[in-house]
């Protein structure tokens, strides 16, 4: 599995990248770049995203939304809206910035992925706490999420500080990563 995410970073012409996040982490590689506000009367299916307020939400099962909203949780819970049951992913995500990986990104061995130098960010797009990144190849193409946390926290990228400031540099000089139980 660690050479896989290793090829689909490489997947693209160039140098695999490394969008930080704040806010709720979406399901893994799946789409957060357009959530419409939710809307009454209208049709979702199972996995559509909508936001309420500064949260978002995932339909648990396809449905008809109800003729008027109903009262979004921001506590991690589920609410019913007509047929469909919301669950609250979170404060709707922010790119604070991209770094770059090298070409090729790394190496796998024995379950282990070790990522090669990574360039920062020097100029952050926006402020806050980071949460989690996502992977993708050169062309954008999502190829894995991870958590990120401080340093000995546990998380997939552990960093000097999750505090990102909106025009200061994002650094994650190296990382590894263990894959499934190896």
């Amino acid at each position: 599995m660690a050479q896989a995410i290793i090829d689909n970073i490489d997947g693209g012409a160039g140098a695999g990248l490394l969008e930080m996040y704040a806010g709720g982490r979406p399901d893994t590689c799946k789409s957060i770049s357009a959530m419409p506000a939710h809307a009454v009367s209208t049709a979702y299916s199972l996995g559509d995203y909508v936001t309420s307020g500064t949260n978002y939400y995932r339909a648990d099962n396809g449905g008809t939304s109800a003729g008027s909203a109903p009262t979004f949780p921001t506590n991690g819970t589920t609410v019913t809206d007509n047929d469909i049951t919301w669950q609250d992913m979170g404060v709707i995500p922010v790119k604070l910035g991209t770094l770059t990986f090298s070409d090729p990104c790394g190496t796998a061995a024995a379950g282990v992925l070790t990522f090669s130098a990574i360039t920062e960010d020097t100029n952050a797009d926006a402020s806050g706490i980071a949460a989690w990144a996502r992977a993708t190849d050169s062309n954008s193409v999502a190829a894995a999420d991870f958590s990120a946390g401080a340093i000995d926290s546990g998380e997939d990228i552990e960093m000097n500080t999750t505090n990102v400031v909106q025009n200061g540099p994002i650094r994650a000089n190296s990382g590894s990563i263990t894959i499934g139980n190896a």
